[in-house]
């Protein structure tokens, strides 16, 4: 894994490279992640056979992205961050660039729009991880895809998430809050859309895999449990912050003491 996150020549031009790397210097890391924006670019019939190639190569990507920032946690969170992306590639004229870590959130939430509601609702994933049941119904023809998909997307994503040693993940985490979807009155999913999702992914696996998805199910229900912790941490941050910002407005002089 260390050698996919160093710098090699390369003269072939991609849709992504690396801030402060030269056009011809780039990573295994960048390879990887622009065959996955190419891949999902991809016009493809749904029940054609090039789709299903497309389908299983994106989780390919996912997977390997995942497994990157797994063993080498900081200098591909580093390099993940730093990534953009030519919008040139993607048929896009709104912006010539934008980074790779925004565009990798809105898509992967974008693979939610079927099931997002009831996701934001709290009727979709509210089960518990241990709780194996789920309700197909709530699931139209077609998503199952996109449900594994987005499942996959936010695992890479929680792992992005949460701190490892010696790196604080607080500047990606904020990039990808600020990307999530947000109700009709106008609040943020939050983690707790990441969290249902993957919950909805799991019971959806175990549903259709059966005992064989311990394997898959285990290492997400820790990730669940990583995330859940980051955001009681966070709101708690915010209510200490909202505390003393209001004893320090009750302390002020310019307050009367008998008003």
């Amino acid at each position: 894994c260390d050698q996919i996150v160093r710098s090699h020549r390369w003269k072939i031009p991609l849709p992504t490279s690396s801030q402060g790397n030269t056009s011809s210097e780039i990573t295994g890391l960048d390879i990887v992640f622009s065959y996955l924006v190419k891949t999902v670019s991809l016009k493809q019939e749904p029940e054609s056979a090039h789709h299903k190639s497309k389908y299983d190569h994106t989780i390919f990507c996912l997977n390997i992205l995942t497994n990157v920032v797994e063993m080498v946690p900081n200098q591909t969170k580093k390099l993940i961050e730093s990534m953009i992306i030519n919008e040139s590639f993607l048929c896009v004229e709104s912006s010539p660039k934008i980074p790779g870590l925004t565009w990798l959130v809105r898509w992967v939430v974008s693979k939610t729009t079927g099931f997002q509601n009831s996701v934001m609702k709290g009727s979709f994933g509210s089960q518990d991880e241990t709780n194996i049941a789920i309700d197909t119904n709530e699931l139209k023809a077609g998503e199952e895809e996109n449900l594994v998909i987005s499942g996959n997307g936010f695992v890479l994503l929680a792992c992005l998430m949460i701190d490892h040693e010696n790196f604080s993940s607080g500047s990606i985490r904020d990039s990808i809050l600020k990307e999530l979807p947000i109700d009709s009155d106008g609040n943020s999913g939050g983690i707790q859309f990441m969290v249902k999702t993957l919950k909805a992914f799991c019971n959806f696996y175990h549903y259709s895999v059966g005992d064989l998805s311990v394997a898959v199910i285990a290492p997400v229900v820790k990730l669940i449990t990583g995330l859940e912790e980051v955001d009681q941490a966070e709101q708690q941050a915010k209510w200490s912050q909202i505390y003393n910002s209001t004893l320090s407005l009750c302390k002020s002089p310019h307050i009367s003491q008998d008003g």
